[in-house]
């Protein structure tokens, strides 16, 4: 799966961790999704639930086989409209790839 597929993908059950973000306590929160709303990720951790905002973090997802950096900002929608938004952004950008 090619990565840029990110933006068009489900997130629940994908392995994140968050890399960048205002809030220095969230760095290094890392676990499986379990839950997606247009602002947040419900992150299982070893520690329990916790929730991250999405706009001004860095997650690194495991995706495809693949370790990705993607900006929260670029996920930052509903999850059904992030998917329509992917798959949209996808054709008109013909092949960019995230960072």
């Amino acid at each position: 799966m090619r990565p840029e597929f990110i933006l068009a993908h489900e997130w629940i059950g994908l392995e994140v961790e968050v890399v960048d973000s205002p809030n220095p306590s969230e760095i290094g929160i890392k676990g499986i999704v379990v839950d997606e709303t247009m602002n947040t990720l419900k992150i299982k951790t070893e520690k329990g639930l916790k929730i991250v905002v999405k706009k001004g973090r860095t997650f690194r997802v495991k995706f495809g086989g693949k370790v990705l950096r993607v900006k929260g900002d670029l996920i930052a929608f509903r999850p059904e409209d992030r998917i329509k938004k992917g798959i949209l952004m996808l054709k008109r950008a013909k092949g960019v790839r995230l960072w």
